[in-house]
């Protein structure tokens, strides 16, 4: 009778280190995430259209500031950071360039 509780006992405590084994080689910790910025470049709002100029300042009017500026050359996209003045949340924008909003899902996809 022991040797048959000493064998389910082994059988159990295998089965859960097994099971424990196989846990974390499942379970991977990122060590690094990459976001990709979509090719946007930092720049001044004033070396940008005066059509994007007014959409932004438009955009941007008595409730937001205007936090960041990126211009994408390839998609001819301006993506727009505003602070809203009143709880400091913060909004993005993808602008065309004619100055019209684009939703992220209808901007060309990055190859």
């Amino acid at each position: 009778m022991k040797k048959i509780i000493l064998f389910a006992i082994l059988l159990v405590g295998g089965i859960a280190f097994t099971n424990a084994q196989c846990a974390s080689k499942n379970q991977s910790v990122p060590t690094e995430q990459v976001v990709s910025a979509g090719d946007f470049k930092e720049v001044a709002l004033t070396d940008l259209s005066d059509v994007i100029q007014a959409s932004v300042k438009n955009l941007a009017g008595d409730t937001f500031d205007v936090k960041k500026v990126e211009f994408n050359a390839e998609n001819e996209l301006t993506k727009v950071t505003l602070v809203n003045k009143a709880d400091a949340s913060e909004k993005c924008v993808i602008l065309d360039k004619d100055g019209k909003e684009v939703k992220p899902d209808e901007a060309p996809a990055e190859e």
